[in-house]
């Protein structure tokens, strides 16, 4: 478990999810409950397409807890690189920004405290042509990333 706060939106799924949820074999469907049961009639919706729904709203939170987990740990690990000096104090998806925030602490001896939250834009969902996204499967690039908006630059990293 991870040392600093996760916050997911849990939704919306990717495509790939979706259509994970539907082949998802009935054995694999949870059981539902009868308050399953109301709110799957409240959104005119049979007991399979809600327990799909449910199985779906799993398989985005999973994806995003581990891209959480993944970010917070890349950050981690900079930050022992640069001796202590921030704090990650968590990964944070806000309803339906693009991308995670992180929320960072600094402190330096006669400086006091500095509190930043960094947006990391992991997600696009404009279509605008140019738009960075960064690619969370890629730490160098997260690094490269944060450094430059924690105004550290290159000559502040210590090399891996």
């Amino acid at each position: 478990m991870p040392d600093f706060q996760i916050t997911t939106r849990g939704m919306p799924a990717r495509a790939e999810e979706w259509f994970r949820a539907e082949d998802a074999p009935e054995s694999e469907l949870p059981q539902l409950t009868e308050e399953d049961r109301r709110r799957a009639r409240l959104r005119h919706m049979t007991d399979e397409q809600y327990a799909r729904h449910l199985v779906l709203k799993a398989y985005a939170k999973r994806r995003e807890l581990d891209e959480a987990e993944r970010i917070g740990g890349i950050i981690q690990d900079l930050f022992g690189e640069l001796g202590g000096k921030f704090k990650l104090n968590g990964v944070v998806k806000r309803g339906f920004e693009p991308g995670w925030r992180v929320l960072i602490e600094s402190h330096s001896p006669g400086t006091g405290w500095k509190f930043f939250d960094v947006s990391l834009p992991t997600e696009d969902f404009s279509d605008e042509p140019g738009k960075r996204v960064l690619n969370i499967s890629n730490p160098e690039e997260i690094r490269a990333y944060l450094l430059a908006e924690l105004d550290l630059g290159e000559s502040q990293r210590i090399a891996s």
